[in-house]
Parts: C-alpha cells; structure tokens; sequence
C-alpha cells in the first residue's frame, strides 16, 4: 500500500472515531473522546517507524469498534467509556489522584542517615484515609530474617513495592461539581433523554412503493448466513433500549466506584463534653500506666506503626464516605418484621408449584421463614 492511500485510510478512521464519539448521550464523554482522538493521531502524525503506526492503527480500529459497541448501549462498552471519562481509569485517574499526592505533609525520615534511597514513601494524610478505606494495609508485613535484622535498603524496597502496587488498585474521588451531576443523572433530579442518539430507526417516505422495501430493513426479520458474514462485528451485539431507567442504572454503577471525601476540622471530629460527663469522668477509678499498656497492645502497635512513618494532618481529619444514590434503592422481597408473622405451610402451599424446580424454591423459602 502506498502512502497516499494508507494517509486516506487514517482520515477515514479518525473522521469515523469522531462521529461516533458524537453519538454518545454523556456530554463530558463526548469532549473527552474527541479531545483524546485529537490528541492521539496528533502525536504519531509525522511518526516513520512503520511498525508502531500499524500497531496504533490497530488501537485505534479496536477503540472505533469498542464506540460503535457503545453507541448501541453494549453495558460493557458504556463503562468503559463512562469510567475513562470520570478517571476510574486512564489518564484522567492520574491527575484526580496528583493533588491527594502532592498535599503537604512533612516526609519520612530514611532508614540510614543521609542516604535519601532508604527512605519510606510520602503518604499525605487525605491519601492516607483513601487508601484504608480501599486497600487491605498501609504498610506491607515486613519478613524477619532468622540469623541477621532485615537490611534498611530492603525494607525500604519493598515499602516501596508495597505502595506502588496499592497505588494501582486506588480510586480517587471527583470534584463536587461532577459528583452533583453524575447524582443527578443517577435519579437525584429528573434525567432527561436529551443527547442519545436514535440508532436503528426505519424512515419509508411512500409504503406504496415497493422499490424502497427490502428483506434486510425490515426488522426481526432473519438473516442469510452471507449477511452475517458480511456485518460488523458490533451488529451481532444486541442492542438495550436506551431508556431512562438504563441510563440511571449505568450512572448509578458508576458512583459505587466513587469515594466521597470530606474534611473535618478536627475540633469538630470530636464532641464537646458536658459539665455532667466531666463528673462522671472525674468520678470513674484512675488506671495505672502498667494497666494501660496492656489494654489493646495490638491496636497501639499498629498504629504507632502508620504515625510513625507518615503522621496525620494535627488540624484535619479525612473520611471516605459513598455517594447515596449509588445502586439506587433495592427492595427487599421480605422485610424482617414480616417474617415472623408468615406460616410456613401457608407458604409452602403458595410458594410450591409443579416440577422439581418449583418444589426446591419451595423448600428454600420455607428454610428461610422457618429461621
């Protein structure tokens, strides 16, 4: 292929990425494609190595099909898309995570003096709440050698190791103004259908002419093996119906994958005591010093660890909280205070119908009141 036709094949392709990304029913998700396909096919413009422009023409071919498949509300393609827009992944993750990263908060000190390579990583105090809600520890378990004390470069290494794999796993939370729009989109106000693009409709000016009509419009109409040979891989997908109650649910997955975080002075953190809870305080028994080193040793110990290494901010403190119109509002099919009512013959005479399905959906439900 000469490079003539080749260059007309890549405007063909960035012209169709563009188009689809405009079919999209989020707006922020429109700019961000557009502005992303942009971006891309401007770095490898004047690009020579043959090899990776057929490889990042490969990519951009996957993304085109992966637009199409979420043009026609494939539930995997959506996410992906919603969640490349409101950084859970990608680049946009990176700079909501950058200002948790670089808020000010004084750094370890190295395990060997002067040597600034044997120093633990910096977690500032609001990342440091983000990571515990999310992550199982701060710290790794550090191995303890049996003949000689683990080396400060090796603990320092894997501390290091220990932060960078938790650092992929964390999701940032977004700014105020995103978290009300993504509320509202998930049920919070009243979603509209403005934006979502009319796929799959059929317009036949004149039905008396028979010239128009063909066996491949009409719908649910089945399909030659040569016409499935012949389609786009996207076809074959099953298109949703992009009604509101689609669209809510998706944005309502959506905010499970993001964490709130308030700041709270820590004046308020705490609650002022009364003249009446000072007395009761002052009335309870003194505890001794050697009693109170044995009240919870691992819990202290744990947490000398963490303040130890990164203290926590002296003024704020930093909770992680979830958004409530995350999942929506499930329903249970039987409250508790009901169950005790229910007769479980009663039940089992409703509940139980023909076949063996029928009478083992029988039987669970009665284990179930019968508890």
């Amino acid at each position: 292929m000469n490079s003539l036709g080749k260059r007309e094949q890549i405007l063909s392709l960035y012209k169709q990425i563009l188009k689809e990304s405009s079919k999209f029913f989020d707006d922020k998700a429109k700019e961000f494609l557009k502005e992303r396909a942009r971006k891309r096919f401007k770095e490898y413009k004047n690009e020579t190595n043959e090899k990776r422009v057929m490889m990042k023409w490969a990519d951009a071919r996957k993304a085109l099909n992966q637009l199409k498949r979420a043009n026609v509300f494939d539930v995997k393609a959506v996410t992906r898309v919603l969640k490349l827009t409101y950084g859970r992944i990608g680049p946009n993750r990176h700079k909501l995570l950058k200002p948790l990263i670089d808020y000010p908060s004084s750094s370890p000190r190295p395990f060997i003096r002067k040597v600034h390579r044997t120093a633990p990583p910096r977690i500032s105090p609001p990342l440091q709440s983000l990571l515990s809600s999310q992550v199982k520890s701060l710290y790794p378990t550090l191995p303890e050698p049996k003949h000689k004390p683990l080396h400060p470069r090796r603990k320092a290494n894997i501390m290091w190791w220990h932060y960078s794999r938790i650092m992929r796993q964390v999701i940032p939370p977004v700014t105020k103004e995103e978290l009300e729009t993504l509320e509202k989109k998930a049920g919070k106000g009243t979603l509209s259908s403005e934006g979502v693009a009319r796929i799959g409709k059929i317009n036949i000016k004149d039905m008396n002419d028979t010239t128009t009509l063909r066996l491949s419009d009409i719908p649910n109409m089945p399909k030659t093996p040569r016409d499935l040979v012949r389609e786009v891989p996207y076809h074959t997908a099953r298109p949703h119906n992009p009604r509101k109650r689609f669209i809510r649910r998706i944005y309502q997955r959506l905010l499970t994958q993001i964490p709130i975080m308030k700041e709270i002075p820590k004046s308020e953190s705490f609650p002022k005591t009364n003249t009446e809870d000072k007395k009761n305080i002052g009335s309870l028994p003194e505890v001794k010093i050697s009693d109170k080193k044995n009240l919870n040793p691992f819990s202290k110990a744990k947490s000398n660890k963490s303040t130890s290494i990164n203290p926590s901010d002296p003024n704020k403190n930093f909770t992680i909280t979830k958004s409530p119109w995350a999942e929506g509002r499930p329903i249970p099919l039987v409250k508790e205070k009901d169950r005790k009512g229910l007769n479980p013959e009663k039940v089992k005479n409703q509940v139980g119908g023909g076949g063996k399905k029928g009478r083992s959906r029988g039987k669970a439900n009665i284990e179930i009141l019968s508890n």
